[in-house]
């Protein structure tokens, strides 16, 4: 009796140790599907100052995943540049992508002109992403996704294209008046300066000519006389 007791005993313990071995490996795999993706999204202009209108601007952005999950059913969209400031030249302004593995990026251009003079806020693309698994993130509904916003540049000017002569005209005049004019409005202020100099001068001669004319004549009254 004392046998059947400790063989039983002994069976326990190998069901409990053997229940517990299934308990760790079910946390494990439990440990390794909840590895979740670590996502950044960043945007770049190219240039990044000095935009001028129908001047052509290079946007980049670039997707990171930090790790150590998998991310997947990735969607990003830059719906910044609107048809009454900007036009699409090249690429598209959002895509997609199936999966982004752990430690891996990828980079999207696309190219939009100005078509105006303006002051613009550049606002951050936002990037939509699932955390689950390939086979649970195919019926998963857009309220699983998790949204993500990049970088924020801020606020651009764009300003009428440069003309390159009177840029050249403009070196010319500084060198000329060793810096002091530096300006298309200097410029006009220094022109309307000198034509009420030449003004001025004018009146002067014209006045003295008249009094030399008149002077003159009276000369020539008293000869008479």
């Amino acid at each position: 009796m004392v046998r059947s007791l400790y063989k039983m005993l002994l069976l326990a313990a190998v069901l409990l140790a053997a229940h517990a071995d299934e308990d760790i490996e079910v946390e494990e795999v439990e440990g390794a599907e909840r590895q979740l993706p670590s996502m950044l999204l960043y945007k770049k202009l190219t240039p990044s100052a000095d935009f001028t209108v129908m001047s052509p601007i290079n946007v980049t952005l670039t997707v990171f995943n930090k790790g150590p999950g998998k991310a997947h059913q990735i969607i990003v969209a830059d719906d910044n540049w609107k048809s009454d400031k900007f036009i699409v030249v090249a690429g598209d302004n959002n895509f997609t992508l199936e999966y982004l593995e752990a430690g891996d990026s990828y980079s999207h251009d696309f190219t939009v002109k100005p078509i105006r003079k303006l002051y613009h806020r550049v606002r951050p693309a936002k990037m939509l992403y699932v955390l689950s698994p390939p086979s649970d993130a195919e019926t998963l509904s857009l309220d699983g996704l998790t949204t993500h916003l990049s970088n924020s540049i801020g606020e651009m000017r764009v300003t009428p294209p440069k003309d390159n002569l009177e840029e050249n005209l403009l070196l010319v005049g500084r060198v000329l008046t060793l810096n002091v004019i530096q300006t298309k409005s200097g410029w006009t202020v220094a022109a309307v300066l000198a034509l009420i100099a030449i003004g001025a001068q004018l009146y002067f001669v014209g006045s003295t000519v008249m009094q030399k004319r008149r002077h003159l004549r009276a000369l020539e009254d008293i000869k008479k006389l």
